[in-house]
């Protein structure tokens, strides 16, 4: 999905759409933000203030997403760090080793016809996604433990 249609989207299925979310934006008319959002409109567009608000707003990242696709980047959650445990430590070395597992199950099935299709390399990536989030919360964690 583009950025554009991504916004749209975004805005109208946010529930009560733009008459709901508009004067949460600060934005006086919802016929304004509708604009804003269209793709067909040329006169506005949303600034990138008012995405972050959108997003943060909704709880709806496809703007992000989309960047992130355009860009061949990826967003991940930073990490609610707790309390230096043994066992949490454990727990995410142990949760990563799973995962780690899923992307070699994953892409020898992939590779059985010889051909990567577009779904299996965006199932592909999600599982590589999670490995992200949990090396980011192992390393914020084994940081968080260094006795100083």
């Amino acid at each position: 999905m583009n950025i554009i249609d991504a916004a749209y989207h975004t805005v109208h299925d946010y529930p009560g759409g733009a008459t709901a979310l508009a004067p949460r934006l600060g934005i006086k008319s919802p016929a304004v933000l509708n604009s804003k959002v269209n793709p067909n409109t040329d006169t506005h567009h949303i600034t990138l203030v008012e995405a972050i608000k959108i997003m943060v707003i909704t709880n709806d990242y496809r703007i992000l997403q989309s960047m992130n696709a355009q860009l061949g980047k990826v967003a991940i959650d930073l990490p609610q760090i707790p309390e230096c445990r043994d066992t949490a430590l454990t727990d995410l070395v142990l949760s990563f080793g799973m995962s780690g597992g899923d992307v070699y199950t994953l892409f020898k099935e992939m590779m059985a016809d010889g051909r990567i299709t577009r779904g299996e390399a965006v199932d592909l990536s999600k599982v590589i996604h999670k490995l992200h989030e949990i090396l980011a919360e192992l390393n914020a964690q084994v940081h968080k433990c260094i006795e100083e």
